[in-house]
């Protein structure tokens, strides 16, 4: 989150200090003892659960998991702010950690050798049961993984690339290096590790910087929406000039019924439409691999409940805190901990940023050169959020009705 750091932290906890958690289930756990980055998702564990599970607390994000019966599995839970205990649920003491801090995961016996991987920085090295279960996104919060070549076999070619494109760093002790799958990691030698690191984190959570691209945005409803009403106005008018040729006392009471029924199916149809303005922007970061990353900016011109169907790990990120709770998010997971939908309340006229990021299986083109790029989407090129990265050149790709021409970052 950015400015979690210092006076601005403090500024947070004081005006987030009453935590409530509530837990809708049966055992939870915390597989990596209640160590967390805020802002990162970090792994909950349930066991012996039978129905529904929902994990809530002011200044996070609500998870909701349908796990269909399965007595164990693991699903991630968004916190936001440092929060450093949990209070009225069956969960250990949460303990936030601080950028410089470094949160890892060993599959290893002996993990002496691990040292060499992070000088000048505070280990906290943890032993997970069960190693990684769930998807990559309940596991975002770790800085690195250390592996076998036995564990990195048992994990999935996709969830080492989720990994990696969240900025955790897959380490493996090995005198050869890890075998190639698709997607292709770019493994570097470190004495007796292989080492495959993004050196890209994710957004910060809270970051008025990231909505710049709506600065300026006027939402329009869609085409079809527009047709719909132009139709139906043409009919209204129809209806009202013949009922005017209407030679009758009656005629004056039958312009007015016809217009009140016209206001209620002019309601009706307005409702029926969602009221939610969507655009779409590419962002391809190139650095050590290539990592896209989606961001959906949404916004409606009243209150409305939205729930949108996802497949990978989401990243909401806010213009400021007091966003988080009057937009009240809830991410719902299936029976493995997968994502399946986000909801929430869209308040009127206030944008939400939502973010995905994922590692291409092939090698990415369609780059158009364009100086200076116009779209909205270069405004993004700011130090919080690709901190590094200088602006390439605009994507003639992904273009559409409801997207804006994304744009190309590389490390100088």
């Amino acid at each position: 989150m950015k400015g979690m750091n210092g006076k601005s932290a403090n500024l947070v906890l004081a005006i987030l200090s009453f935590l409530c958690i509530t837990v809708r289930g049966d055992t939870l756990s915390l597989p990596l003892k209640g160590y967390f980055h805020p802002g990162r998702a970090m792994p909950v564990q349930w066991d012996t659960s039978t129905g529904n599970i929902q994990l809530s607390a002011s200044g996070a994000i609500t998870s909701r998991v349908q796990t269909a019966g399965n007595p164990h599995g693991v699903f991630p839970w968004l916190v936001i702010d440092q929060i450093a205990a949990a209070s009225g649920a069956n969960l250990p003491p949460l303990h936030p950690l601080e950028d410089s801090d470094c949160l890892v995961a060993s599959t290893l016996d002996d993990d002496s050798p691990a040292a060499v991987l992070f000088p000048g920085r505070r280990l906290i090295l943890l032993h997970p049961p069960n190693s990684l279960e769930g998807s990559a996104m309940a596991w975002e919060t770790l800085d690195a993984v250390l592996l076998t070549p036995d564990a990195l076999a048992k994990i999935s070619p996709q969830m080492r690339a989720d990994l990696f494109a969240a900025g955790v760093e897959l380490a493996v002790i090995s005198e050869s290096r890890p075998e190639a799958k698709l997607p292709l990691l770019p493994w570097r030698q470190n004495g007796r590790w292989w080492v495959a690191s993004s050196n890209l984190h994710l957004p910060p959570t809270v970051d008025s910087d990231a909505y710049a691209p709506t600065d300026g945005w006027v939402p329009g409803r869609s085409s079809e929406f527009r047709l719909h009403v132009f139709l139906l106005g043409a009919v209204y008018c129809l209806l009202i000039s013949g009922c005017a040729l209407w030679r009758s006392r009656w005629m004056p009471a039958a312009i007015i019924a016809i217009s009140i029924c016209a206001g209620v199916v002019f309601a009706s149809d307005n409702h029926k439409y969602s009221p939610v303005f969507r655009r779409v922007g590419i962002v391809r970061v190139i650095g050590d691999a290539t990592l896209n990353d989606q961001w959906v900016y949404q916004v409606s011109h009243r209150d409305f409940e939205m729930k949108m169907p996802i497949r990978d790990s989401i990243h909401p990120i806010f213009f400021d805190a007091s966003q988080i709770q009057a937009t009240n998010l809830t991410i719902d997971f299936g029976d493995h901990g997968q994502p399946v939908a986000i909801s929430g309340r869209l308040m009127a006229d206030q944008p939400l940023a939502l973010m995905t990021r994922s590692l291409p299986i092939f090698p990415q083109n369609g780059i158009t050169r364009v100086n200076p790029p116009t779209g909205p989407m270069r405004l993004l090129t700011t130090d919080p959020i690709y901190r590094g990265f200088r602006l390439q050149g605009e994507l003639s790709d992904f273009t559409s009705p409801d997207s804006w021409p994304g744009i190309v970052l590389q490390k100088p």
